[in-house]
């Protein structure tokens, strides 16, 4: 068949005006969809008309209609590519209801091969759709959450590659409040990311977005993870991202442990300098809580309250000043073994007691703290034995991470062998010990590094955990 449709590909096309132009394009498609071998040939001649039928959009919607996503995938990748290029772009009121129609019916019902044999376009033809499904409302976003994370499963390399979707998919996550359907892929270790789709922005994204949804699910140890990838990657300027990244990863920081990490040592000098500079509302509210008074850190969180509205964040400040309480009654039991529930109250600073029983309760549910009240009495008990029943969970936790210990040591070891032998690896470390030897400047951070103007913001807007109180 493959010499057929090469003979079928010159009659369509090279038929000079015989016939209009939609029908040579889909003669073409179905003539040389159904053979591998002659994907390629199918590929270079619907570029050779991605010209003429960007002049001609209103053909697109006709094409596809007799297109089968099945069996015409590449076709249809292709149609919608030169449609994505050419409606305008996603705005206030302004979206393609139609297009994400078909985007949709594409990426569902398409052949997982044909979709990967034109990953590139995919994930052009995807970000389009994300902007047109956040302008559509949450319905929208909710039907495109399931297309990307389908696209991502069917164009990615392996269920460990990264690709730019990933973001697309996190973004329209956090706009539809629906982090479940996303979860398969903020779970996946990602060990490799696809080069020829992905952009530094992308990576930024994915990390930034990534931990947005694990705060909106209360995972802040792992949030404070992704954050701290976003920027602590290697960077020569400062992007936006990353300070936003900061901004975030400070509040969860504070949650999670009462006070900001120490950043890596491979954190980039201009990310630590620049960041001490465009976050000192953030530094301020982490210096309050190092004094673990209530009342100092509310008066601080109310005094950027501006600044936390304005980058979305104020409901993450918020959940800063809950973790103060919960910390200070965890220091309690430190130094009581048994205490009432109104000193409770009185020492943390919580209004009556019936707030620290409340409070107290749900501490002892997220296993915080393991106590036990008497009612009657108005007494809790503090116990530092954590409950024998749970050994058995711990043990399995255990031996779960020591098995992923061990997949990541072997990961490892093949990578290290891999770039031991690389003549790109080997050659860039031979310059780097010769400008070393010879006092050659080998950091390009020389102090006058400013904010790149071409860096972008995250797209749309922030969706801090800040949207929830």
């Amino acid at each position: 068949f493959g010499c057929a449709g090469r003979q079928l590909l010159s009659s369509t096309l090279g038929g000079g005006g015989m016939v209009s132009l939609s029908e040579t394009i889909i003669t073409s498609i179905q003539g040389l969809s159904s053979e591998r071998d002659d994907w390629r040939s199918l590929e270079k001649a619907l570029e050779d008309k991605a010209v003429q039928l960007g002049q001609n959009v209103g053909l697109i919607d006709n094409i596809l209609l007799q297109l089968s996503p099945e069996q015409h995938a590449i076709g249809c990748v292709f149609v919608l590519h030169v449609k994505a290029n050419n409606i305008p772009p996603a705005g206030v009121d302004q979206w393609d209801p139609m297009f994400v129609q078909q985007v949709k019916r594409v990426i569902m019902g398409g052949s997982t091969d044909q979709l990967h044999f034109v990953k590139r376009q995919v994930c052009d033809i995807c970000r389009v759709f994300t902007e047109h499904c956040r302008t559509g409302g949450t319905s929208s976003s909710m039907l495109g959450v399931r297309v990307l994370v389908t696209a991502v499963e069917k164009v990615r390399d392996s269920p460990e590659h990264l690709t730019m979707i990933h973001a697309d998919a996190l973004q329209l996550a956090l706009v539809a409040k629906m982090v479940k359907p996303v979860l398969c892929l903020l779970q996946q270790r990602v060990l490799h990311v696809s080069k020829d789709c992905m952009q530094p922005r992308d990576f930024l994204l994915y990390f930034y977005y990534g931990g947005m949804c694990f705060a909106a699910i209360k995972e802040m140890s792992k949030a404070l993870d992704m954050f701290q990838l976003a920027f602590t990657m290697p960077a020569q300027s400062l992007n936006e991202i990353m300070v936003e990244t900061y901004k975030k990863f400070v509040l969860v920081s504070l949650i999670v442990h009462g006070d900001v990490q120490t950043l890596p040592k491979y954190t980039a000098n201009l990310v630590q300098r620049f960041n001490k500079n465009c976050c000192a509302e953030y530094n301020e509210i982490a210096t309050a809580c190092y004094t673990h008074e209530v009342t100092e850190v509310q008066s601080c969180v109310e005094k950027h309250k501006a600044v936390m509205q304005r980058d979305n964040n104020y409901g993450l400040a918020k959940q800063v000043l809950e973790a103060v309480y919960s910390r200070n009654i965890q220091r309690l039991t430190q130094t009581f073994v048994t205490l009432s529930l109104g000193d409770i109250s009185e020492q943390v600073k919580l209004g009556d007691a019936a707030q620290a029983k409340k409070r107290v309760l749900d501490m002892i549910e997220r296993n915080m703290i393991v106590a036990t009240i008497d009612e009657q009495m108005g007494m809790v008990s503090f116990d530092t034995e954590p409950d024998k029943t749970s050994s058995q969970q711990l043990l399995l936790r255990l031996t779960a991470q020591i098995q992923t210990s061990m997949e990541l040591n072997n990961k490892l070891r093949a990578v290290d062998e891999q770039m031991s032998t690389s003549a790109a690896y080997l050659g860039k470390i031979s310059i780097q010990e010769r400008q070393s030897r010879w006092g050659e400047a080998t950091d390009f951070g020389n102090g006058d590094e400013m904010l790149v103007s071409d860096s972008e913001k995250p797209p749309g807007f922030n969706f801090g955990g800040g949207r929830s109180a």
